[in-house]
């Protein structure tokens, strides 16, 4: 498992956020370009375009961009000055595109502003563009994209252009399907870079690292020797202000169809015959083809579906809403090392605790001692072996031991900054290992797909629980 280190890329870069002032950007996007700034990972020639219903002078532009740059990162141990920020060349080399998002004049304003970039540069950039939108505008954004020219190179040879899209990628298979036959029309595969953060994350990477660069444990999962696997994402907070969209999605559509298949399929794929996106991604799909959907029965018997008390009471929620906040379902693989291994998979909001984890257990034929590794990525990244040794004394008395491997205080990380930054460092470089494949989506859903369709008829039942307590 080689590394690899990246340079500048010498084209250069226009960056086109359409939404700039939304939610996605305040709080994701534009940190994350501070981020990439300050570690001087931007290209030397970079301009962003920003594209919102809102009208702002070019100062005006610049003093909204300027107040969604965290001030707390601190620079040599003190607060950045404003003068610094001013030249960071997201703020500096900036500029605004005024309209409507269904309004097909917008993309010809856009394209204008795009070809004045280039007549500057004189040459043909690197075009980058972000749907920081709803979903329900994707098909509009992208069509009106397509038709307008601005996603084609300007010249034979010279330039890419490439679209990010954030999940939801549909709300179940029919729906992802029809999402990405409109934009197979519409774009190339590899001009398409899906998003789930958690492929971003440290240690979900440490996963392939620990597997891939250290025999003695990749050798484990390769004799069928896994005993089970326990992936948990539980959250403190609950919907809060996303009432709305989170009662038409629930706790399963929301991180179950995708962070926890993600997590699932990083931590049982087989080691790729190189590092390469493609070889990365097809190690990822052939696991999550593999999936096996419970049963009816196995769902009655083993599967949990939650709502917390008082969620019926937030702003855009029914109030019968039978939306859970809280899944726990059983899995399964057909794959011959796995093939008797218990997965389970369970998430959740409002459950008293921050816990973001895969334990993966061991066992041995023949013996009752089993061992584990616990791969945490919050409240703290870290990686837990559970062994055995002797314990000291005149017997033959064992005792569990762990060792532990904390990859960095908690406090030194702001949420989601750097997945996002290390994302848009990897859509600069073309590089799309960390992104979502078309192949992908789909077999997520065809597992997701039946256990939705089984709870709709009250399969398993839903039950009520206490928030800010455990399941």
């Amino acid at each position: 498992m080689k590394s690899a280190s990246k340079s500048l890329p010498t084209v250069p870069t226009i960056f086109i956020v359409l939404g700039i002032t939304g939610d996605l950007a305040a709080r994701k996007i534009v940190p994350a370009l501070d981020t990439l700034a300050q570690n001087s990972l931007l290209p030397s020639r970079f301009e962003l375009v920003g594209v919102s219903r809102g009208t702002f002078t070019p100062t005006a532009f610049k003093d909204h961009l300027r107040a969604l740059v965290p001030q707390n990162q601190p620079t040599a141990g003190r607060p950045r000055a404003e003068k610094i920020v001013d030249e960071l060349p997201f703020i500096k080399n900036s500029t605004h595109v005024a309209g409507n998002l269904n309004d097909p004049q917008v993309y010809i304003d856009l394209k204008k502003t795009l070809d004045a970039i280039d007549a500057r540069w004189g040459m043909c950039s690197n075009k980058l563009f972000y749907l920081a939108v709803y979903p329900e505008l994707y098909e509009s954004v992208l069509t009106n994209l397509a038709s307008s020219g601005l996603t084609e190179p300007c010249a034979p040879g010279e330039g890419w252009t490439n679209v990010i899209i954030e999940k939801p990628f549909g709300k179940d298979l029919p729906t992802a399907r029809k999402l990405d036959k409109l934009i197979g029309k519409l774009f190339d595969e590899t001009q398409i870079y899906r998003i789930d953060h958690y492929l971003a994350k440290e240690m979900l990477q440490n996963v392939m690292t620990l597997r891939f660069a250290n025999p003695l444990f990749g050798k484990l999962w390769d004799v069928g020797a896994i005993d089970s696997i326990h992936i948990r994402l539980f959250e403190s907070l609950g919907v809060e202000k996303r009432g709305g969209f989170y009662d038409n999605v629930g706790a399963l559509r929301d991180v179950g169809q995708n962070h926890l298949l993600q997590m699932l399929a990083l931590g049982t794929m087989r080691e790729p015959k190189d590092m390469s996106a493609e070889s990365v991604r097809d190690r990822r799909v052939e696991m999550l083809k593999k999936l096996v959907p419970p049963t009816r029965g196995e769902l009655r018997k083993s599967s949990i579906r939650g709502q917390y008390k008082g969620y019926r009471s937030i702003e855009g929620v029914s109030k019968d809403s039978n939306t859970e906040t809280y899944f726990k379902i059983p899995a399964h693989l057909s794959d011959k090392r796995l093939k008797n291994t218990e997965i389970t998979l369970e998430g959740g909001k409002r459950l008293g605790q921050m816990l973001k984890e895969m334990v993966i257990t061991f066992h041995q034929e023949g013996s009752e001692l089993k061992n584990y590794i616990v791969f945490t990525l919050e409240p703290e990244e870290k990686i837990v072996l559970h062994l055995w040794a002797k314990k000291p004394g005149f017997t033959m008395e064992l005792e569990e031991h762990t060792f532990d491997f904390v990859l960095r205080d908690p406090k030194t990380k702001p949420q989601y900054n750097e997945e996002y930054a290390r994302l848009l460092l990897d859509c600069i470089h073309g590089d799309q290992t960390l992104f979502i494949r078309s192949d992908e989506i789909e077999a997520m859903w065809k597992f997701i797909d039946p256990i939705v369709r089984e709870w709709s008829k009250n399969t398993t039942p839903l039950v009520m629980y206490e928030p800010d307590k455990s399941f």
